[in-house]
């Protein structure tokens, strides 16, 4: 089956490179679905979401938030991203506490708590979740 070249890349190094037959992005229009000879294309990856890896020898999962997908058709296809984590290296009982500490600060409405940046903070934390469920094959 064909192949394409594949590199993660983020501030902190190279979160996965090698040959994928398909990558299913999440980008700000929606998901994209990427095989071999897909043609040129450059598009901003959305802020959270699960970025679906298919290689030869399995399915990974990787949460990633926001960035770039740059597809060169013959070629390769780089991802540049602030952060990406792998799904086999979240901490699921941290991702959990992360989830319910912010919701607790968005029910609360205290004063002085940054209602946007809670809602953030919990939406990368439920993306994380549920890249750790997909690669641990719960969903």
């Amino acid at each position: 089956m064909a192949s394409f070249p594949l590199i993660i890349r983020t501030m902190h190094g190279t979160a996965f490179e090698g040959e994928a037959l398909s990558i299913l992005v999440p980008t700000t229009q929606g998901p994209l679905g990427i095989e071999p000879g897909y043609t040129n294309f450059i598009g901003a990856i959305a802020k959270a979401g699960v970025l679906k890896v298919v290689t030869a020898d399995r399915t990974r999962y990787f949460a990633i938030f926001g960035g770039v997908v740059d597809v060169r058709k013959g070629e390769r296809v780089d991802i540049y991203s602030e952060e990406v984590n792998d799904g086999f290296d979240i901490d699921l009982a941290r991702a959990i506490a992360a989830r319910d500490r912010n919701l607790d600060r968005i029910s609360k409405r205290e004063e002085g708590i940054d209602i946007i940046r809670a809602k953030a903070k919990l939406a990368k934390a439920l993306v994380r979740i549920s890249v750790k469920e997909l690669s641990e094959g719960r969903q």
